[in-house]
């Protein structure tokens, strides 16, 4: 059983032309000292983070995170329930504003610290680029600033997804991603992670709750981050004003582009960028080895930037 206790919103209308649930997920420790949000990246859901809700609740700190419209047990967009697809990264942006703002008015809670994973890359520095003080810092997890892979293949993806979208495709699959499924069985050659254990867990989570499952990307969605990305020079100049960041690179990763955040992040002087020594893209997911090195730079993220938070698990 998930130690988040979920709960459900409706995000705001206004802001996106639709009115879509949001499944949200809280987990409160005793005499929490701070809260952190949790912004997931594609295909995932709250109960991925089971195991950093309760290593977070080993530090002193509670967590918030949330399904994003149109995968987990949020709201679909598209008829096709398997179908990553969202218009906008700012739907995106919109359904953690909605989070936000719902659980300071029925929770009594404030989240100071943003952790990000992959696509919440692109949300997160989306939030602190509108509102800089939002959050007293932000952690992120192998954002997803650029398409891994040759430069050339990113430029065909970007070709094909935008091209069908301006013909009236984006509610389509991209070539190629029609039968793609999660439920695959464990390849040591796989993209997100070495740990089989944890490729099992979260397989035998979506076996038992199929609704949280979405398969293949849509034009639609890949030319979202795309426009995204294309504005992050903007966002991230020398000059820009953010809180204190800290990113979190996967030495091995093929998903994302490493050598386009170092590239877009070189010179600004609030951000930290530190490599996890042979992680594939999911390090939350990887072996032990691994994720140790994480908490290790989650803490001294804390050390230095929340010192009033618990910064080590009891032993």
């Amino acid at each position: 059983m998930t130690p988040f206790d979920i709960h459900h919103c409706d995000a705001d209308p206004a802001q996106t032309g639709r009115n879509v649930r949001l499944r949200y997920g809280i987990h409160t420790p005793p005499q929490a000292t701070g809260h952190v949000l949790i912004l997931q990246g594609r295909a995932e859901f709250i109960e991925r983070y089971d195991e950093t809700a309760v290593e977070l609740a080993e530090r002193g700190l509670g967590c918030v995170t949330f399904d994003f419209r149109g995968q987990g047990g949020s709201a679909r967009e598209v008829a096709d329930r398997n179908m990553g697809y969202v218009a906008d990264i700012s739907h995106y942006v919109a359904d953690a504003h909605a989070i936000l703002t719902h659980i300071h008015d029925h929770h009594g809670l404030a989240c100071d610290m943003v952790m990000t994973h992959s696509t919440g890359g692109l949300v997160g520095l989306e939030i602190l680029h509108q509102n800089p003080g939002r959050f007293a810092s932000a952690l992120m997890i192998a954002p997803f600033f650029g398409l891994g892979g040759a430069d050339w293949m990113a430029i065909l993806a970007q070709f094909i997804s935008g091209g069908l979208c301006r013909y009236g495709f984006d509610r389509q699959f991209l070539p190629g991603q029609r039968l793609l499924s999660p439920l695959q069985p464990y390849n040591d050659n796989n993209l997100l992670t070495s740990d089989r254990g944890r490729y099992d867990r979260n397989v035998a989570c979506l076996q038992a709750n199929p609704d949280l499952m979405i398969g293949g990307v849509s034009a639609g969605w890949l030319d979202a981050c795309f426009r995204a990305q294309a504005m992050l020079g903007d966002r991230v100049s020398p000059d820009a004003a953010l809180p204190p960041v800290s990113i979190l690179l996967a030495e091995k990763d093929q998903v994302v582009n490493n050598r386009v955040t170092r590239d877009l992040f070189a010179g600004h002087p609030g951000v930290q960028i530190h490599d996890i020594p042979n992680s594939r893209h999911e390090i939350l997911q990887e072996r032990d080895d691994i994720r140790a090195r994480f908490w290790h730079h989650f803490d001294d993220h804390l050390r230095q930037y929340h010192p009033a938070w618990t910064t080590t698990p009891d032993n």
